[in-house]
C-alpha cells in the first residue's frame, strides 16, 4: 500500500535536504537560467530612426539613432553590439556597427538612443541609372545584421537576415 506522502511536496523537500548543498544550488540555478532564457525568442527590434547623420569622410559616417525594442524578458536588456550590412540587389552598399550600449526596460516596449558608425563600401548600385532615387528605394535595400543582447551574466546573439529597410528604418 502506498502512502500519501510519496508524491507530495514534503517528499521533494526531504529529498532536497538529503542532497548535498552544492547539488541543490546547482539545480536551483539551472531552473532559473532555463526559465529566464525562454523569452529571448520573443525579443524584437521594432524600429530604428536616424535622428542625426554626419559624414565624417567620403566613405564613413556617424549616426545618432533611436532604437525601439520589445523586451518581454523579466530583466533589463542591454543591446551591447550590432553589426551588419546594407545590401541592394546582392551588392553590399555599406557596413554598420553600434558604438554604444543601449539599455531597455523589462517587460515593455521602450526606446533608447545610441551612436552607430557606417562605412560605405560601394555606392555604384545607387547611381547606376537602373534605380529610382525615391521612397521605393527603401523597398530594395535590405539589412542583414547580428545583434548581441545581454541580461545579467547571459549573452545572446540574434541574427536578422534580408529585412527590408522600409520595415525597420524610419527616416
Amino acid at each position: 500500500m502506498e502512502s500519501w506522502h510519496k508524491y507530495s511536496i514534503f517528499t521533494l523537500i526531504v529529498y532536497l535536504c538529503n542532497m548535498n548543498r552544492k547539488s541543490v544550488i546547482l539545480c536551483i540555478l539551472v531552473v532559473f537560467v532555463l526559465s529566464g532564457c525562454s523569452r529571448y525568442r520573443e525579443v524584437s527590434l521594432e524600429n530604428i530612426s536616424i535622428s542625426q547623420f554626419n559624414m565624417t569622410s567620403l566613405s564613413t559616417a556617424r549616426m545618432n539613432i533611436k532604437a525601439t525594442l520589445n523586451n518581454p524578458t523579466g530583466g533589463r536588456l542591454q543591446l551591447t553590439g550590432m553589426n551588419g550590412t546594407l545590401n541592394m540587389k546582392d551588392k553590399k552598399l555599406a557596413e554598420f556597427n553600434l558604438d554604444s550600449t543601449l539599455v531597455f526596460a523589462p517587460r515593455s516596449v521602450s526606446t533608447n538612443e545610441g551612436v552607430m558608425s557606417l562605412k560605405i563600401s560601394d555606392m555604384s548600385a545607387l547611381f547606376s541609372g537602373f534605380t529610382d532615387l525615391d521612397e521605393s528605394l527603401l523597398d530594395e535595400i535590405k539589412l542583414s545584421f547580428d545583434a548581441t543582447f545581454k541580461t545579467g551574466g547571459i549573452k545572446r546573439k540574434l541574427r536578422f537576415n534580408n529585412i527590408p529597410a522600409k520595415k525597420l528604418l524610419e527616416l
